[in-house]
């Protein structure tokens, strides 16, 4: 698959830097599923939904969802571990698990 196709991740912040929001979503190749789940959930970050838009692909690109509440500091820290493990072959889950207030947010 072409780098120019306009796949991205990103994470969109809403609230206050008390009481924060993190919306967001992950393109990454199918063989990368499973390891950015584990990093997302040891990092506290919900993962809200997975599926894909192209088919007949070479490389199939998987699309997830994820969502996380709580201080804004901590949550960047939290995205920022978790998405620093995209393109890589093995996600190590150390003792560097964040510690995020997460998981209450109403339907």
């Amino acid at each position: 698959m072409a780098p120019n196709i306009g796949l991205n991740t990103w994470a969109s912040f809403t609230g206050t830097m008390e009481q924060a929001h993190i919306a967001g979503a992950v393109a990454m190749p199918e063989t990368e599923v499973n390891s950015v789940i584990r990093t997302l959930r040891a990092n506290n970050i919900e993962v809200v939904a997975i599926h894909y838009h192209m088919s007949g692909d070479e490389q199939h690109m998987i699309f997830l969802h994820h969502l996380v509440k709580g201080p804004a500091s901590e949550l960047a820290k939290c995205f920022k571990a978790a998405s620093g493990n995209l393109g890589k072959k093995s996600v190590s889950r150390g003792n560097k698990k964040m510690q995020c207030i997460v998981n209450d947010i109403e339907p």
